[in-house]
């Protein structure tokens, strides 16, 4: 180490300090700036900066706290002489706690990768799976169900009256609408209005609205009442085309395999959120929806 000490005693150059500390020069002028570490003296002339071996534990030390996760404003706090025991105690947990979040991060994201990778492996004709965990916030809606129909083309032709109506009464000042419109699919089956063993009360129909809403009867809709739908997390996927493409239930199904390999429950309903659906296009080829399934953390 001698040949590190020059002609200032035991004063040791920035360039050899950073070499003995294992950090960049614009490292250790970036701590000078914010007071993390300041040089033992700066020459008046050159205002060129020198370090003593007595500041190496410190340097030793900021290094240290810095490879645990910590910023450099808490690494400040913990080298303060008035910082107590709980304090550190207390931003080591907070440490603790976000590096336990960014492994169950990791963790979810290799999972994912891995659930990818296999269903390519499985499937020859792998369809684009993009799936999103997002949690949705309580709402207030109108609500009413729709009937069943045995065909696509009388549904559709009943979609396409219902959505009539709904705009009218939209446009009339009946319904206070904020833009949201979703679809939901109770049970396990996925569709609904194309099967007549399924009953009436299967596809249900909610319109976001405004807290001044009130319950309203539309002819040849029926009765919309109000429903307020809590928060709730989804898994979710974004979808093209008519509700019914086969393509979109093996997506629906694929995703809910996904949910139980990711440690999921999901509910049987399914849920389309319309960002362009039947109130805005009489034509299905050219709906946009979200596909959304509720799931539960087991």
């Amino acid at each position: 180490m001698s040949e590190l000490i020059n002609h200032k005693g035991n004063m040791l150059k920035i360039s050899e300090f950073a070499q003995l500390s294992a950090v960049t020069v614009k490292t250790l002028h970036h701590y000078d700036n914010i007071g993390l570490l300041q040089p033992a003296s700066v020459d008046p002339f050159s205002n060129y900066r020198y370090y003593t071996i007595d500041q190496l534990p410190r340097i030793h030390r900021i290094m240290a706290l810095r490879e645990l996760g910590l910023s450099l404003e808490q690494i400040a706090i913990m080298l303060s002489d008035n910082v107590t025991t709980n304090e550190i105690r207390g931003m080591l947990a907070l440490r603790r706690a976000e590096a336990l979040q960014h492994m169950r991060e990791a963790k979810r994201r290799l999972s994912m990768i891995e659930f990818h990778l296999n269903m390519i492996e499985a499937e020859t004709d792998f369809p684009q799976l993009d799936i999103l965990i997002k949690k949705l916030e309580p709402m207030r809606f109108l609500s009413f169900f729709a009937p069943a129909h045995p065909s696509d083309e009388v549904g559709m032709q009943h979609m396409q009256a219902t959505a009539r109506s709904i705009n009218d009464a939209i446009a009339e000042g009946m319904i206070e609408h904020n833009g949201v419109g979703i679809d939901i699919f109770h049970g396990e089956t996925l569709m609904s209005f194309t099967d007549p063993g399924l009953g009436t009360r299967q596809h249900e129909i909610l319109l976001g609205v405004s807290g001044k809403q009130e319950a309203i009867t539309l002819e040849g809709v029926g009765r919309l009442t109000i429903k307020e739908v809590p928060a709730v997390t989804v898994g979710t996927l974004m979808l093209s085309g008519p509700q019914n493409d086969p393509l979109h239930f093996e997506k629906i199904t694929l995703m809910r395999r996904w949910a139980l390999d990711h440690g999921y429950r999901y509910a049987t309903e399914v849920r389309y959120l319309n960002h362009r659906g039947p109130l805005q296009t009489s034509d299905p080829c050219e709906f946009i929806a979200e596909a959304q399934v509720p799931l539960e953390k087991i």
